[in-house]
């Protein structure tokens, strides 16, 4: 088989795949857009499909349902979010990490406006039966949870508590703190502060914060 057969059978699929992978792109984006502005509850599918300028039967090809695209969205999200973090979580006690790890989440936060409160979608929006980490609250509190057992292990962090509850109940407690903080106006450090203080007196083995 020559090099000029074997390229014209592989050319065509290839040329299919990467069509199919920027239409989904337009797709994805254009969702990303439509639940940050409008939420997902107002988002349809036909209006993701006309946004990424393609047929609303062309969103079906990519995803089973509105719920599907939200998921690619908010897997997205968490994927991006994720990297920031462990790009800036690089301290060696349990308060440095928690700290830099919030101001990764606010610094992601200001460089894509709307979207961590588009993602962190009420629960109702993923169908029971969903895996765990199928929302991207989830996905923090597993990333948190697996950092806390660490520093269990280590002896760094009290050893007397379920890391998966208190990993749920600090994603919490920080999502309604920030949001609190921002719209009362409090400034940046002091809000971190306050965060990262609570939360490295509870947890932090013999009293060191």
């Amino acid at each position: 088989m020559s090099s000029r057969t074997s390229i014209s059978r592989l050319d065509p699929p290839t040329r299919r795949e990467l069509r199919k992978a920027q239409t989904r792109r337009q797709l994805l984006d254009a969702a990303r857009s439509l639940f940050v502005k409008r939420g997902y509850d107002a988002t349809r599918p036909q209006d993701i499909a006309r946004a990424a300028a393609v047929a609303t039967g062309t969103f079906y090809l990519h995803f089973e349902d509105k719920r599907d695209a939200f998921l690619a969205f908010t897997d997205e999200a968490a994927a991006e979010l994720m990297e920031c973090v462990r790009a800036h979580a690089t301290a060696g006690d349990f308060a440095g990490r928690l700290r830099q790890s919030l101001e990764a989440i606010l610094e992601y936060s200001e460089r894509h406006p709307g979207v961590l409160p588009a993602a962190f979608a009420d629960a109702s929006v993923i169908a029971a039966g969903a895996s765990e980490g199928a929302c991207l609250r989830d996905r923090l509190a597993l990333s948190l949870a697996q950092s806390l057992r660490e520093g269990m292990q280590r002896g760094d962090l009290r050893g007397d508590y379920d890391p998966a509850v208190i990993a749920h109940a600090i994603v919490g407690l920080v999502q309604q703190g920030l949001r609190y903080g921002t719209h009362a106006g409090i400034e940046r450090g002091p809000l971190l502060e306050d965060l990262v203080r609570f939360c490295a007196r509870a947890l932090v083995s013999d009293g060191r914060s």
